[in-house]
């Protein structure tokens, strides 16, 4: 057996392994890999990159355009069930290729900080002008009856 045969044989047996729900810790001691080897593994099992992505979208948006070629005339001749999967297909192709619209707006509220009262705003309008003591040092409440001159 060739190296590169041994190489795909193993990297499928890590593959099921990791898919049956082993961690990767396990997996790779079960095989006795290097974490460099570990990643070269994961990379050539499922590659991650822009070009691996856009493969994947093109895959998935060919898989929907058939399944939307397929069900789009049972939709037509009125079977509900079809029409609901051409929507959703559509809406889903919509999605991959950026075409959707944007279906949820966050809204933020803010309350804003409380108005004084018009009792608060008279009462620091008379502070400003008299002060805290009022005119004479003496606190407005304290202050004396004006004398009678009778």
């Amino acid at each position: 057996m060739s190296d590169t045969a041994a190489i795909e044989e193993r990297d499928e047996a890590v593959a099921e392994a990791i898919t049956n729900g082993r961690s990767l810790q396990l997996v790779r001691k079960e095989f006795s890999l290097t974490e460099a080897e570990l990643d070269a593994v994961l990379e050539r099992l499922w590659p991650v990159s822009t070009e691996a992505r856009i493969r994947m979208i093109k895959h998935d948006v060919g898989c929907l355009q058939r399944l939307i070629e397929k069900f789009y005339e049972k939709a037509l001749g009125g079977d509900v069930n079809s029409a609901t999967l051409v929507v959703k297909a559509w809406e889903r192709k919509a999605a991959l290729l950026g075409l959707d619209a944007v279906q949820r707006i966050d809204l933020q509220i803010i309350r804003p900080p409380d108005a004084p009262s018009q009792y608060d705003r008279i009462t620091a309008a008379l502070m400003s002008l008299y002060g805290p003591n009022g005119r004479d040092g003496a606190a407005p409440s304290d202050a004396a009856p004006p004398a009678d001159d009778g």
